[in-house]
């Protein structure tokens, strides 16, 4: 008894967990139209969505079942298995959605249950079926095969119908509106937001209501007779509301649908997805209970009852709810998610978070091709038309700090088809995916949007090929997990739930201090590109920390390289590939950022303008030949080549000492923008390069004598040669500082 109990209490506090790392994940699915579009501040998003989210939890009695008997029939298995297959869900479950937030990734929730319910079930079946001596058909009357091929065929086929509506709907209704809402709105804003809303409210609070607990069978079955006369109500009184507050008070329409919308979705996020957080775990407490009243051995306890139909108590609903819109306040993951979503749709170039991969190139260039054969099919006056009222108007040369990522026309589409989609799904008793609906329905309307033009589509098709494939992925390891997990604890008992229970708390605090340091390290390099223009003096600031950083990124690397080659350690091998990534890493970051930089200069910043490109430039150079050292070094040590003479050793040990002297000058001077130092780091260069210089000699002479074999000859006169480049470039780095100070 005390053990299943224990189990029980584990569970609940998994249950408490899920409900943190599914909605950090789940969070964008709601927020990323109104957040994207900014049609208010993000407090007053997030107070709208906790108010949806809370109203929506009560509806979602009927999804509940799901966990209970949609996957496996539990009138074969006992108690005792019961409990194995639903902790090792639970686990499972938690680890890989905070994998996904740890990445940023949005991932499917509704998969990842449905796929570890089916390995876990799977599992213990087959170990049941052996154990009961029973042939392996017996599997087809354990598990529920019918219901999860409806299940998980529906998941997968709302990925296109999501896509598919988004697109479409969102195409005419740009048609409609164009890019000039402020004179359109006058015409159309009424009816639009009338008829947009009137959907809203029929599929959330008509169709939703189906399983709610809210209402009862009387008012439910009232509504159900006056649904149209209900609608139509909806309908006029919401077009004369939004007339009378356009005239009157120059409210902007799709502000009322984003901000309904949001809590729509919302609503009907919790409705469907409550389930997949906490349904598990209640799905076990009724097992207990039924068990704990039998007096019968937890072995021989058959799980008939999980086939009842049941009603999750108000309150526990409620306080699920509460433990979700808390976590919509407090989780930094959530953002960084929802970030993810938005820059996939956004309508500007910006910063691409994904790199172009073979299938999305292959992907937009048959685009490219069918588009331009199909264009010929369609008369020119329709092009032209069409053209005129898809296109553009050219916004201003500097990008401002706050500027949405794409319009309110964009956002409302978004979350009245995904609403619609989801909420009909939550009617039907079908756990749609509400990340695949929504994902899928917002890269649909910013397709038809052009919002992936030329200048960016191949990294937005990689970043959504990425995001589905990490679906996929989500499919297999959530099945693969929980059936290793289910195995392990069948066959342990009491230790494995210890053991595997510990290192899911152990994976979740190592996960949570690593994202903080990395979110950190993210502010501080975005935190200029934040502001509306930069003066010359923060260009200058800028110029001077990428220098300076840099310059201490590489002789870290250097030394990690001198490290590894000489002591042929694994270990510090491997930390030196992690300083060759890092210096790759900043590399990209750098020139991603650069252009971003000189747009936003202040008129007047020439010159600083230039200074940042000249150091950009050189920074190549110092990261080409740092990276080409760190490369061979990792080669020659991987591959058991030998390692160099005691005589390079002493010059190794020699430029270590004369690279930690000049490098220090130089990063002392620019750090501080104070070049009083001017004769000693030219002193400093010239011993330098004079070094390399007869360093290089001799070298030539060793190999014209065949005293050292090709490999270390190789290596060494590369390192010398390299080394050259990257003393030559940091001094070049030094002169362009102080000679910009100097001209000023």
């Amino acid at each position: 008894m005390i053990y299943f109990q224990i189990i029980i209490g584990l569970l609940v506090v998994l249950a408490i967990i899920d409900l943190i790392v599914g909605v950090s994940n789940d969070a964008v699915n709601f927020l990323n139209s109104a957040v994207g579009s900014k049609v208010a501040s993000f407090r007053t998003i997030l107070l709208i969505a906790s108010v949806g989210v809370l109203i929506g939890t009560l509806s979602s009695n009927g999804m509940m079942q799901i966990a209970r008997n949609g996957i496996f029939q539990p009138e074969f298995f006992t108690f005792d298995k019961v409990i194995i297959i639903f902790l090792a869900v639970m686990l499972t479950d938690v680890i890989l959605l905070d994998i996904y937030n740890s990445l940023g990734l949005p991932t499917s929730t509704t998969v990842s249950l449905i796929f570890e319910l089916l390995g876990a079930s799977f599992t213990v079946g087959i170990l049941y079926v052996i154990e009961q001596h029973k042939p392996f058909s017996e599997l087809e009357t354990v598990l529920n095969y019918k219901s999860a091929i409806v299940i998980i065929g529906g998941i997968f086929f709302s990925v296109f119908v999501a896509f598919i509506s988004g697109t479409f709907i969102h195409f005419f209704s740009r048609l409609l509106f164009t890019f000039k809402l402020k004179r359109t709105l006058q015409v159309f804003g009424p009816a639009f937001t009338a008829i947009a809303v009137t959907i809203m409210i029929y599929f959330l609070l008509i169709k939703g209501l189906e399983g709610t607990s809210l209402i009862s069978a009387n008012q439910l079955h009232w509504i159900q007779q006056n649904t149209t006369y209900l609608l139509g109500a909806t309908l006029v009184i919401t077009f004369l509301a939004t007339l009378g507050l356009m005239r009157f008070s120059k409210v902007n329409p799709l502000k009322i649908i984003v901000l309904i919308g949001t809590f729509s979705l919302a609503m009907a996020f919790a409705g469907n997805d409550l389930v997949n957080f906490i349904g598990v775990s209640v799905a076990a407490y009724s097992a207990y209970q039924a068990w704990a009243i039998s007096g019968i051995a937890a072995d021989a306890f058959s799980m008939n009852a999980l086939n009842e139909q049941i009603v999750t108590p108000t309150w526990f609903l409620l306080l699920s709810g509460a433990i979700m819109v808390a976590t919509l306040w407090l989780s930094a993951k959530s953002k960084k998610v929802t970030e993810t979503e938005v820059s996939l749709g956004r309508q500007d170039e910006g910063e691409e978070k994904f790199t172009t991969n073979p299938f999305a190139r292959l992907l937009v260039g048959g685009a490219i091709f069918v588009g331009s054969r199909f264009t010929k099919t369609i008369p020119d006056s329709w092009l032209q038309k069409m053209e005129k009222r898809l296109r553009q108007p050219k916004g201003s040369k500097k990008a401002k700090a706050d500027e949405p990522s794409f319009d309110l026309l964009r956002a409302a589409v978004n979350l009245v088809v995904a609403s619609a989609l989801i909420a009909y799904g939550t009617s039907q008793k079908l756990p749609l995916s509400t990340t695949f609906v929504s994902f899928m329905v917002a890269m649909g309307a910013s397709f038809a949007d052009q919002a992936w033009g030329r200048e960016s589509a191949v990294y937005r098709v990689s970043g959504v090929l990425q995001v589905i494939g990490g679906w996929v992925l989500t499919a297999f390891v959530a099945f693969a997990g929980s059936s290793v997990i289910a195995l392990i604890l069948y066959f342990t008992g009491f230790i494995g739930v210890v053991v595997i229970a510990t290192i899911t708390f152990a994976l979740l605090l190592y996960s949570q201090i690593t994202f903080k340091r990395a979110q950190r390290n993210e502010a501080k390099a975005d935190k200029l590109l934040l502001k509306e223009t930069i003066t010359v003096r923060e260009l200058l600031e800028q110029s001077k920390l990428n220098a300076d950083e840099n310059i201490l990124g590489i002789q870290r690397l250097l030394q990690s390289c001198w490290d590894a080659l000489l002591s042929e350690s694994p270990k510090k091998l491997l930390a030196q590939k992690k300083e060759v990534k890092k210096v790759a890493a900043e590399n990209k970051r750098i020139s991603e950022k650069i252009i971003r930089y000189i747009r936003k200069t202040e008129q007047g910043g020439l010159q600083a303008g230039r200074l940042n490109m000249l150091v950009f430039d050189i920074l190549q150079d110092l990261y080409q030949s740092s990276i080409l050292i760190g490369d061979s070094c990792s080669e020659h040590v991987a591959n058991f080549h030998p390692t160099p003479g005691k005589d390079f050793q002493k010059k190794l040990e020699q430029i270590e000492v004369l690279s930690n002297g000049y490098f220090s000058i130089v990063h002392t001077e620019i750090s501080q923008l104070n070049f009083h130092q001017s004769e000693e780091e030219e002193k400093a260069f010239r011993a330098f390069i004079n070094f390399l210089a007869s360093s290089l000699d001799s070298e030539i002479l060793r190999i014209q004598q065949n005293e050292i074999n090709s490999r270390l000859a190789t290596l060494q006169t590369r390192i010398l040669l390299e080394m050259k480049d990257i003393i030559e470039s940091t001094h070049q780095l030094y002169i362009l500082h102080k000679d910009f100070l100097s001209a000023r």
